[in-house]
Order: structure tokens, then C-alpha cells, then sequence
């Protein structure tokens, strides 16, 4: 007889076996067909054992491999071990060739080797072919032994508390001093209070001016780096007014409120205007309308009328009924500010 080593014939693997010469008759078992001067186990149980050494050691050629190596109580027909655990067999593969033996407790044998972190492959008959094994079905480590990743379930309490958080978020507002606030009276300068988004380069904002007055603007940008904006100086009584414009806004332009095409007038339907003080020498108002009923883009308005109207018009986004709600909130405590009522101011400005 001699050896033939492992090898590929094609696409086919070839495990190493016995070759009879002379004519010689064998099942590449390692022993003649008449099994004389072997004992113990049967010849296809020991070809589908050496078949499967074979291949592992073909596969695995940096791995340590052992027939019938005893692995804590239990002796697989075939162990490998790697150098370092791998994903996703973890420390090695057992081998469990089954051949005309069904007494095992498939479940108790596996659940042994996954308990301790290596994979199992279960080979029956139908699993061989000539001199090849199929090790596709090896059952792997992970995830099959690991606790699932879900959630906290499977895991050590010790585990689990680490995850806790330790440090939750604390909110909290933080009353700025009103003598902070009045360092931003600049004599000659405007000093912007708040400003909030209504569209993409488009704001509505809170202002000082130089004499002390706080006013309510808004402006966007143009083409070419210009820009255009208008402002109207506005009193406490406002702050009411621009928080209910702002409602309105959230509910009848981009709420549940805004009409169908039918109820609105053909051109500019009106959702919503506020009459502001402001000066007692101007007129200012601030509106929100639908430029066609069957577009959905709002465009809100703010206008201002001494001799002149003027006025500044800009299509806005839904987030600004939002901002200008928040901007209202932030005018009124620039106002309790201003009148040294306030124990508290925003905190973010």
C-alpha cells in the first residue's frame, strides 16, 4: 500500500488515503476490504473520521488537530484547536462523525462543546462522498452560545449595571444677572437679542437699538450678497400677539387647520394678521397667506406703513411657527429684563 496526500482533482477535494498496489483491493478506509488484523471501530467510521481530519487539516492548516482528543469529559472523533479564538468558531471545531450509531444525545453532546466555546461539526454518512466531507452544517459558536445582543437578557448583573447610566442629563435654567444683560447695551450700536430661522437664509430677530427700544425684524438674503430686512419697534403688549401669529401659523398653514383649495380665495388667502403697536407714529403688521390655493409654499409678511408702506415677504419653512414661538417667549423675558421685574431670563439666547 501507499499514502496519497491530501489533494484537489478539479474542483473535487481528495482527503489522503491508502492506495493498494498490485492490484490490491481497499475502501481507502486504511485497511483491506476483508478487515483482517483490525478491531474496534468500523472501517467506514474510521474513513469518515480520517476524511474529516484531512480536510480540516487542509482548511486549517495553522490549527492543531487530534483524533479522539479528550475535551473535558467528552471525546469528539475529530478536535481542532486554533492558536486564538476566531469568529465564529471560537477556540476550534469538534467532530462527530455518526455512522450507524444513533444512541448519542445529539443535544447533550452539542450543548457540551458550545459551553465550551467551540463549535460543533455533526457529520452523518450522507455528509461524505468518495473522499470529501461537506462542512457546511458546522454549527458555530457564535452566535449560537453567546447571549443575544438584544437588550441586557443573557447577560452577568455585574454586566448590566456597568451599562447603566451613571451620569443621566440634568436640565436645569440658569437665571442670568440683569447687569449681564444691560453689558450689551452698547451706546451707538444695535445689539441683536435672539435670532431664530423661519427658512433657509431667512430669520426673524430681537434687536436693542442705540436708544434703548427693542424691536421685531425680519430678513433674508439675496443674490450677490445682498440682503434686504425691515424692522418695527415693538412693546410688551406684543409678545401676545407674535405667540398667537406663531399658533396660527403651526396650525392653519402647516397643521390640521389649513383649508382645502375651495375654501380659499384665488389668490392670497389670508391665514393669519396681527396688528402691532410698536410706535404710536407707525402702523406694523404681520401676516401669513397662501399666494395660491394650490400651492403649498406660505409666504408670511412683515409690514410697516409711516408715510410710506414698506414691507418684506419671504416663503417660510413649517419649523418657523416654532421658532417664532420661541422667539416670542425669548422678547418677553427681554422685556421683564428691561423692567428689573424678572427672576428669571433664558438661557440660551
Amino acid at each position: 500500500m501507499s499514502v496519497v496526500p491530501s489533494h484537489t482533482s478539479g474542483s473535487t477535494f481528495v482527503s489522503r488515503h491508502f492506495s493498494h498496489k498490485g492490484g490490491g483491493k481497499g475502501d481507502g478506509s486504511g485497511a483491506g476490504d476483508s478487515g483482517e488484523g483490525c478491531s474496534g471501530e468500523s472501517k467506514m467510521h474510521h474513513k469518515m473520521k480520517a476524511i474529516a481530519y484531512a480536510r480540516l487539516k487542509n482548511d486549517y492548516p495553522e490549527a492543531t488537530i487530534e483524533l479522539e482528543s479528550e475535551l473535558e469529559g467528552r471525546i469528539p472523533d475529530v478536535l481542532l484547536e486554533f492558536p486564538e479564538p476566531r469568529d465564529p468558531f471560537g477556540k476550534g471545531i469538534a467532530v462527530e462523525a455518526q455512522y450507524r450509531n444513533k444512541g448519542k444525545d445529539k443535544e447533550a453532546v452539542i450543548e457540551h462543546y458550545l459551553d465550551r466555546e467551540y463549535s460543533v461539526a455533526w457529520l452523518e454518512e450522507d455528509d461524505f462522498a468518495s473522499h470529501d466531507v461537506d462542512l457546511s452544517g458546522i454549527q458555530s459558536v457564535w452566535p449560537y452560545a453567546l447571549p443575544s445582543r438584544e437588550g441586557r437578557e443573557g447577560y452577568p448583573g455585574v454586566t448590566q449595571w456597568l451599562w447603566q447610566e451613571k451620569n443621566p442629563t440634568v436640565e436645569r435654567e440658569i437665571p442670568i444677572p440683569a447687569d449681564y444683560w444691560m453689558s450689551y447695551d452698547k451706546s451707538g450700536e444695535w445689539v441683536t437679542v435672539a435670532e431664530q430661522s423661519v427658512k433657509k437664509r431667512g430669520s426673524a430677530r430681537i434687536s436693542k437699538t442705540p436708544d434703548g427700544h427693542l424691536t421685531f425684524s425680519l430678513g433674508k438674503a439675496k443674490r450677490l450678497g445682498k440682503g434686504e430686512s425691515l424692522s418695527v419697534q415693538v412693546t410688551p403688549n406684543d409678545v401676545r400677539k407674535l405667540r398667537s401669529f406663531a399658533g396660527e401659523l403651526g396650525q392653519k398653514a402647516f397643521g390640521e387647520g389649513r383649508p382645502s383649495p375651495r375654501e380659499c380665495d384665488s389668490e392670497w388667502h389670508e391665514l393669519s394678521k396681527k396688528w402691532l403697536e410698536g410706535s404710536p407714529t407707525v402702523t406694523a403688521w404681520i401676516t401669513a397667506a397662501l399666494p395660491n390655493p394650490h400651492d403649498s409654499d406660505v409666504v408670511v409678511t412683515l409690514w410697516k406703513k409711516q408715510e410710506e408702506t414698506e414691507r418684506v415677504s419671504m416663503k417660510v419653512q413649517p419649523y418657523a411657527a416654532d421658532n417664532l414661538r420661541y422667539l416670542a417667549l425669548l422678547l418677553d423675558r427681554a422685556f421683564e429684563i428691561e423692567g428689573g421685574e424678572s427672576s428669571e431670563v433664558f438661557s440660551e439666547v
